[in-house]
């Protein structure tokens, strides 16, 4: 019986992990063009900032950097206790405004001050009393007076063009909400006018670069076409405005990127039938990820107490409410193969300790979970490729030696962070660890449109 419902659920696996393969290699086609419309729709750029004093000026280049015109950004600092605000008031020549009016629509802590720069006009530094993430992103949204909102994280910058892509994705009305691709910014060198991807890092950020990479253009990308997105990630989305004042914004949580996507393909299967949420693979940002190993840790846990807490939070709306397809993914992929089988893991050096017969199943389920493996990160190079994505010849035999490491490694501690991080949920749900910036997630070359002294650029 035990060995019967392994099989079942390791054919389940197979069949995911299949998906992640052919359906981004057989409908990703190279050069995808682009739509351009002959407007530009007026985009508001939320930046909620916690003490982010060693990464917001990364941030703000990238917006003064945009080749878009109709777009303003607002930063919500967020009760910072560094020198985040002081360093805006310098960087940006900040003035009080009464311009901006709050739409009273979201609750939200107190503001405090709404500052407009006189050096940059449009861009907006609203003060307020510290609430976390979700309450700054409420905020940002009352005072936000375009169509379409993308919210940004303060360590993420933004590629030139991607409020081009943006712009041509939500020429498409039917689209409610949209993630865009995150790439690690450690990884990236060059210029903000021309951005190259390096392999030459060290090691725990070469496992998140491939990770990042497979996660969104292959798993992002097939969870579109099967209407199955779950994430839209807080580092880079994109959302009408209108949507999220009818979800009633942002829920304080742990994961309000994976409830605020939640409330949406609710709203989409009980009131908007005819919408959708989709991934936009060509408006890339660069975001700092985790350097050391405790950051990594920390950071981990966090995601998965998100997904643990939303799916509790959601629990009595499964199918009904959120549609067979994603529930399914949620429900198999997420929390049977994600989060439930790596619990029983754990208990195949003892059953293999207590029945040897089962050494020859154990090798048989690994050795074809190794090659599954290997064949997706093939799949995401090539699929990298079509969207001209690449990396340096030399760093392709790096990646040959490379990727049979990180499968055997990596992907391994990957079941240690879901265990670790459903556990402590259920002891301190409330408690989560926030990511400590470096700062040393970007070395681009110097941009004289953006006019900042930008000292970790």
């Amino acid at each position: 019986m035990l060995l019967t419902a392994a099989l079942v659920i390791y054919c389940l696996f197979i069949l995911f992990q299949l998906m992640y393969i052919f359906i981004p290699l057989f409908t990703i086609k190279h050069n995808v063009p682009l739509r351009e419309p002959e407007t530009e729709k007026g985009i508001t750029i939320l930046v909620p900032a916690f003490n982010e004093e060693k990464v917001i000026t990364n941030c703000i280049s990238g917006i003064l950097n945009l080749e878009y015109s109709d777009y303003e950004a607002i930063i919500i600092n967020d009760g910072s206790k560094d020198g985040t605000l002081g360093l805006l008031k310098k960087q940006l020549h900040l003035k009080i405004t009464s311009g901006k009016l709050s739409a009273n629509r979201l609750k939200h802590e107190n503001v405090t001050a709404v500052y407009q720069s006189s050096l940059h006009p449009r861009i907006f530094v609203i003060d307020k009393l510290n609430g976390g993430k979700a309450d700054a992103l409420n905020a940002g949204i009352e005072y936000a007076t375009a169509e379409l909102i993308v919210t940004l994280d303060a360590d993420s910058v933004l590629k030139y063009d991607a409020l081009q892509v943006v712009n041509g994705t939500f020429s498409e009305q039917k689209i409610l909400a949209a993630g865009g691709m995150v790439q690690v910014g450690q990884s990236i060198q060059g210029s903000y006018r021309n951005p190259g991807i390096s392999f030459s890092l060290s090691g725990l950020i070469r496992f998140q670069v491939i990770q990042y990479m497979t996660n969104f253009y292959l798993h992002k990308f097939t969870q579109t076409k099967l209407k199955s997105l779950t994430v839209i990630s807080g580092a880079f989305g994109v959302f009408r405005k209108h949507i999220l004042l009818e979800a009633g914004g942002y829920r304080k949580t742990v994961g309000e990127d994976m409830d605020i996507t939640l409330k949406i393909q609710q709203l989409i299967k009980t009131k908007h039938r005819d919408s959708k949420i989709v991934f936009m693979p060509q408006a890339l940002c660069y975001t700092e990820c985790p350097e050391t190993f405790r950051e990594l840790y920390g950071q981990r846990i966090r995601w998965q107490k998100a997904f643990i807490d939303c799916i509790f939070r959601y629990r009595t709306v499964f199918f009904r409410q959120l549609g067979i397809r994603l529930s399914l993914y949620l429900l198999l992929d997420s929390l049977l193969l994600g989060t439930v089988v790596a619990f029983t893991l754990f208990l195949v050096p003892v059953m293999l300790l207590f029945n040897p017969d089962y050494l020859v199943i154990a090798l048989a389920f690994l050795t074809t979970t190794f090659i599954l493996a290997l064949y997706q990160s093939i799949a995401m190079i090539i699929v990298c490729g079509r969207y001209n994505i690449l990396f340096h010849k030399s760093d392709y035999t790096r990646l040959a030696f490379f990727l049979p490491l990180e499968i055997i490694t990596y992907r391994l501690l990957g079941i240690l962070f879901v265990t670790f991080g459903t556990v402590t949920y259920f002891i301190n749900k409330e408690k989560w660890h926030v990511t400590r910036r470096t700062g040393n997630g970007f070395r681009l070359a110097s941009d004289s449109k953006a006019g900042l002294d930008r000292r970790a650029i």
